[in-house]
């Protein structure tokens, strides 16, 4: 999943304020600093997805054949293959 860094940047806002809501949580100084391990967090993640979608492109690429030979739904497949990648990863999708 791509997102624009504007929405990184946004999602990271709602995050951090999310914190300073909690009870037990507070953070008062260095917000720009936390903020940025959010976004890095997140652009880590995405990039961690990405490698994935792009492993899962080249099984599908390198078993086309006996897909289309055995009448495969290609979108469930690749979606069961995602699932199946990402946890041998550790991954949470």
């Amino acid at each position: 999943m791509r997102i624009s860094k504007h929405k990184i940047e946004y999602l990271s806002d709602k995050i951090l304020k999310m914190l300073q809501e909690h009870p037990r949580i507070h953070v008062d100084a260095n917000t720009d600093l936390v903020t940025r391990a959010i976004d890095d967090a997140i652009f880590e993640n995405m990039k961690q997805e990405e490698e994935i979608d792009q492993q899962v492109e080249a099984l599908v690429n390198q078993n086309k054949n006996e897909i289309r030979a055995m009448e495969m739904d290609v979108g469930a497949l690749r979606s069961q293959m995602k699932r199946e990648l990402a946890k041998k990863k550790g991954f949470t999708l």
